[in-house]
Formats: structure tokens, C-alpha cells, sequence
């Protein structure tokens, strides 16, 4: 979907999505990545937004507006992605957004913004994921990014963009890399292959609900825990007070970091109380947090069947990597292994995206023009290319397993069939066959689920395909199921039962419908985003 001021393709970029922050970086005609500042001249952009009657105010002046009207800001959205409005909205001038609605939002100010400092319309984008993110999550993040106007060529995974952003120079040396992700809000651990100038994920996994807001909470619950001790009152009850706490609860973890005590002050009904944290203390108190990051390095590890002596490079990528811990944790799991200091923790991402925008665009133009002459700079074309004229190929991997839920007419219960396995190349194609368990079926549905158990209850239902049958059909007539899983890992299902093929639209048990999507967009379009 895209807008009607849109039709004339533009620039393409990457977009990094972040739960905190967020950035947009493009390729120069040069070949060269560069991140676009946004109107305030920073190089990310808070990802909150201040709703003001029709104006949507993103980043840092949210941001610095937080404590002073709760009521009317809304962050950490990334979490909230996947999520069916009636599961999570939030509610201003008595219009419902869902979590889509509120990215594209943050999407349209990083656009503008890039549109302003380029001097070009920009058209096309590759926005980041996390790599454990799930079908829904996906899609609803392509939907953001329709939401804005864009055509999204891609999702891709940020421990992917961040290899990238890493290796794109360095393709002559076959290498392994361990990339470390955590942000504000979620948690990755991706060992990607570098070999004869491709790019392969070989093993993912990770949490996206572990993050530096995680970090920030137990700060900010230690402190409140505190101050009710001192006075008898909760500070987190009070929306304004809460926000002060959680700011103030920000700023000493990142002033940790670089020393080894801060003092944090919070004032709440006129009482005000004063607190000294240690780094030592806070580290203590997080230690739960690391250890759910170790664990999650140690099964990526063991899925990729690599010892830490067989990696070449670690990547360290979000803003939490910058904390002493996670370095003392990556030092103690892979003693001796160099940890790359070239690429900033907070743009690799966004710039890893660039290049492969520029990489789907480059291809597109292969597809639609060939023999002809390109649109694309031969500068940028060479960069881009692995010596031969071909482009440079990025594969990655299923980061969860797809199954279709059947009936075991022996066993009288469901289970799951895996259709596409975790750790399989994309895009991918699986068929199979299957018989219709009991005679005169009028209707036959496939629930399509996504999780590693066997058992329907143990995994995530992402929706159905639904297909309406010829009468008197005889037990066991085949049904043929098609999974077909594209770069973004977003999937449709194709389901033919005596010839009667349904259509590739899975009925998703949550995001945005289609008809939604075109409903708001127009209705966004309406409200002025600075």
C-alpha cells in the first residue's frame, strides 16, 4: 500500500525501529553509509511521542515533556507490536491507536525529517526487528511502515543489519561473528557466517521483552520501595511521579557506566528523599537480567554446534552493550575473541539496514531492467557487488518453527506438525499432504502455529485459513498445505482440498486487517507529525 503522493519511486533507506530510539541512514552516491540527523540535529531520535489536539510531537521534545504531562505520552511501543487493538491501544482526543498506528508515527518523523536534510522524496525502506520476533510482530511492523507511505521492501533482523553494517568491507575474509544485541526493550544473540562474499545467519535467539527497560525498573522499584519505607506513600501511584522516577531511574543506570556511584533524588508530596546506588549494588540487583542474557548466548552457542574459540568477531550493538556487565559477561563467556570497536552500538543497525535497501533495490533493478541501464550509480553498484557483477546475497533464517495443528485420530487428541523448522534458509516453500479426519466435512480449517513444542497449548496460534468443501467428501481426502515464508519471515498458507484451492490470506488473530490498514492511514495522514 502506499499513498497517492507516493507513486514515483524515491530514495530508499533503512530504518531502525527502535523500543528507545530510533534512526534512518541512507547510502551516499559515494557507496558510503550515513546516518540522517533529524530536524534537532541528533543522530537518533527518542522513540516517544506527545500527543497535543491534532499535532504528534516524536522524540526528544516528548521526551523532555514526559514529566510534565504523563497523560499525554506514549512509549516503549515496540513492545506492544503484534498486539490487536483491542489487546493494547491508547486512547487520545478519543481516537484509539493501535501499536502500528503509533510506529508509523515515529516512521513519518524520521522520514520528513530525512526528506528535509536530502532534498529527496524518500519511497522505499528496510525497517528492523529483532530476530526472535514472530509472524505477528512482523507483519505489524510492515504495517507501521505502510502506515507512514512507504513500500517496505524488507524486515530484516538487526543482528543481521548490524553483520552488515559490520562486514560489508570485509567480505574478502571468511569469518564467524557473534553479534550481541540489547536495546532498550529487547535482547538478541545471532552468530552470522561471512564466506565467498555472502552472508548467512547460522543460529538466532533471543527475548523481546529484556531490555534496558528492564535495567531502569529494578532501579526504579528500589527507589520507590525506598521512599515508601521513608514515608508510607508509593510514588509510582501518581502518573507524574512515576514518569520523574523512571527518568531519574534512566539517567543513574547510564551514569553507572561510567562511574562507580550515583545519587538519585525523587520528590513526591512535598517529601523528598535521597539515595546512593553503587554500581556494585546495581549490578547485584541485575543480575538476574545478565544472567538471562548468558543463557540465551549459551543455547545460541549450542544451536550453531560452535565453540566460543571457533568465532572470529563479536559485535556489540544497542546501547546497553555499553554497560560494564554485559562487557565483563562477553569477556568471560569468549575469553581472547576481539570485540569489534568500529561501529557505533547505536547506528549500526540503521546503517546495516541502508545496505540492504540498497541491496533489495539493486536486485529489483536486475529483475526489471535487464540488459539495460541501471538506475543506481555504477559507484554504488560495484560496492555492492561481489566482484563478478552480482549483488551480494544476505540469507537468514526461521527464527521460530511453523506448524499446522492436526487431529491424531489414534491418540483421540491435537498436535502440532512442523512445517517449516527453525534454523531453515529463507524464503522457503514446504508442501504436504494431509487427510481430512472424518467423512462429510463441509468446512475444513488449518490453524497455523508458531513455537518449538509438539503440543497446540505450548505454542503461539497465529491465525487460520479457512476453505469451504464440496459435500460428501470420504475421510481421508487429501488436504495439500503450502507454507510460504518470505525474507521478512512473514507467511502465507495455500490449502487445496479436492481442488478447491483457498486464497494465501491468513485470518491473523491479531494486528491491523487489511481493511484497517487502508482506513488508517488516511485518517493518520490527518494529524501533523513534528
Amino acid at each position: 500500500m502506499q499513498t497517492p503522493e507516493l507513486k514515483q519511486r524515491g530514495k530508499a533507506v533503512g530504518i531502525d525501529l527502535g523500543t528507545t530510539f530510533s534512526a534512518l541512514a541512507h547510502i551516499d552516491e559515494f557507496g558510503k553509509t550515513e546516518i540522517v540527523p533529524n530536524a534537532e540535529n541528533e543522530r537518533i531520535t527518542p522513540s516517544m511521542i506527545l500527543f497535543d489536539g491534532p499535532n504528534a510531537i516524536v522524540g526528544r521534545v516528548a521526551q523532555q515533556n514526559a514529566v510534565a504531562e504523563p497523560e499525554k505520552i506514549v512509549d516503549f511501543i515496540k513492545r506492544e507490536m503484534g498486539k490487536s487493538k483491542a489487546m493494547f491501544h491508547r486512547q487520545f482526543d478519543g481516537r484509539q491507536y493501535s501499536a502500528e498506528e503509533l510506529s508509523a508515527l515515529i516512521i513519518r518523523k524520521l522520514v520528513t525529517d530525512a526528506e528535509r536534510y536530502l532534498q529527496v522524496p524518500i519511497t522505499d525502506a528496510v525497517i528492523t526487528v529483532p530476530a526472535y520476533f514472530n509472524d505477528a510482530e512482523r507483519t505489524a511492523t510492515i504495517s507501521a511502515g505502510q502506515l507512514a507511505g512507504l513500500n517496505v521492501l524488507q524486515v530484516i533482523n538487526e543482528p543481521t543489519a548490524a553483520a552488515l553494517a559490520y562486514g560489508m568491507d570485509k567480505l574478502e575474509r571468511d569469518q564467524t561473528v557473534f553479534v550481541f544485541d540489547l536495546g532498550g526493550g529487547t535482547f538478541d544473540v545471532t552468530i552470522m557466517r561471512i564466506e565467498a562474499k555472502h552472508m548467512r545467519m547460522v543460529a538466532s535467539n533471543g527475548d523481546h521483552r529484556l531490555g534496558g527497560k528492564d535495567w531502569d525498573d529494578v532501579i526504579l522499584h528500589w527507589a520507590a520501595e525506598e521512599f515508601e519505607r521513608a514515608y508510607g506513600d508509593n510514588p509510582l501511584l501518581d502518573l507524574q511521579s512515576y514518569q520523574d522516577l523512571h527518568s531519574r531511574a534512566m539517567i543513574a543506570k547510564v551514569q553507572l557506566s561510567a562511574r562507580e556511584q550515583t545519587t538519585l533524588v525523587h520528590s513526591y508530596k512535598g517529601k523528598s528523599i535521597k539515595l546512593l546506588l553503587t554500581r556494585a549494588d546495581f549490578e547485584a540487583r541485575c543480575a538476574h537480567l545478565l544472567g538471562r542474557c548468558k543463557a540465551l548466548c549459551e543455547i545460541v552457542m549450542e544451536e550453531a554446534a560452535l565453540t566460543w574459540g571457533q568465532l572470529d568477531t563479536i559485535l556489540l550493538t544497542g546501547g546497553m552493550t555499553r554497560m560494564p556487565s554485559v562487557q565483563s559477561l562477553i569477556a568471560e563467556l569468549a575469553p581472547g575473541v576481539p570485540i569489534n570497536a568500529e561501529l557505533s552500538p547505536d547506528e549500526a543497525v540503521a546503517r546495516g539496514a541502508a545496505i540492504q535497501a540498497t541491496l533489495c533495490r539493486l536486485r529489483q533493478e536486475d529483475r526489471e531492467q535487464p540488459g539495460k541501464a541501471p538506475d543506481s550509480s555504477t559507484i554504488v553498484r560495484v560496492q555492492f557487488s561481489d566482484g563478478g557483477g552480482k549483488v551480494i546475497q544476505v540469507t537468514e533464517i526461521a527464527t521460530h518453527t511453523l506448524g499446522v495443528v492436526l487431529w491424531d485420530n489414534a491418540a483421540n487428541e491435537e498436535y502440532v506438525f512442523p512445517m517449516i523448522r527453525k534454523s531453515t534458509a529463507l524464503p522457503t516453500k514446504m508442501k504436504d499432504a494431509f487427510g481430512l479426519s472424518r467423512a462429510n466435512i463441509t468446512k475444513a480449517t488449518v490453524r497455523i502455529v508458531e513455537g518449538e513444542s509438539t503440543m497446540p497449548r505450548e505454542c503461539t496460534p497465529l491465525g487460520y485459513c479457512e476453505i469451504m468443501l464440496p459435500p460428501n467428501l470420504p475421510k481421508g481426502t487429501p488436504v495439500e498445505v503450502t507454507y510460504c515464508y518470505d525474507e521478512s519471515q512473514v507467511l502465507e498458507v495455500l490449502v487445496d482440498v479436492a481442488g478447491r484451492q483457498s486464497c494465501s490470506v491468513i485470518n491473523r488473530n491479531a494486528g491491523l486487517s487489511e481493511s484497517e490498514i487502508a482506513a488508517a492511514a488516511a485518517d493518520l495522514y490527518r494529524i501533523n507529525v513534528t
